[in-house]
């Protein structure tokens, strides 16, 4: 049976990276948030900032979570998909909804601080910068609520073959377990 394999994380933990990885490894579509929202930005004329994408994100879910995560998904989930950015509660019970009976099997990207803070600013973000992310409420979200909310949490510090392989065992064991 096809799984929807959803990934959440703070910003630089490595979910999209993963995501690739475990796209590869089952043959599913990934399908990304931040790939929509930063095509919504586009359409809109609205600048690529960090705070710009959080804010338009924000605004997308609280219009309307159902409609927005439909968009998002469009078909491509029918046999499997990795759904990477899922920052919003309201958009993982969204998901659910659409793709019910198919599961949704919710991970967790963890990663050392000193790890996640030097990718970010790798990426051209300052320590002021990424304070100010941080302090957004859709961090506040992932940070909390999604984190509670995963079946499980896997390490974004490294190379993400072993995370796959956890997700694989985990994913085997709960379609045995029916």
């Amino acid at each position: 049976m096809p799984s929807i394999i959803g990934l959440s994380s703070r910003m630089g933990a490595g979910k999209s990276t993963l995501a690739r990885a475990l796209s590869d490894a089952f043959g599913i579509p990934r399908i990304s948030f931040g790939d929509y929202v930063r095509s919504v930005a586009l359409q809109r004329g609205l600048p690529e900032s960090r705070t710009a994408l959080q804010e338009l994100g924000e605004s997308l879910v609280e219009e309307d979570a159902f409609s927005f995560t439909s968009s998002v998904l469009s078909t491509r989930w029918r046999n499997g998909a990795v759904v990477d950015g899922i920052r919003h509660l309201q958009v993982l019970r969204a998901i659910r909804d659409i793709v019910a009976p198919v599961p949704v099997f919710l991970v967790y990207v963890e990663v050392d601080e000193a790890i996640r803070r030097q990718r970010l600013a790798q990426r051209g973000m300052s320590p002021e910068d990424i304070d100010a992310a941080d302090r957004h409420s859709t961090e506040q979200q992932v940070r909390e609520t999604l984190r509670a909310a995963a079946a499980l949490r896997v390490s974004g510090d490294a190379d993400p073959t072993l995370a796959v392989r956890l997700v694989a065992e985990a994913l085997q064991k709960r379609q045995a377990e029916g």
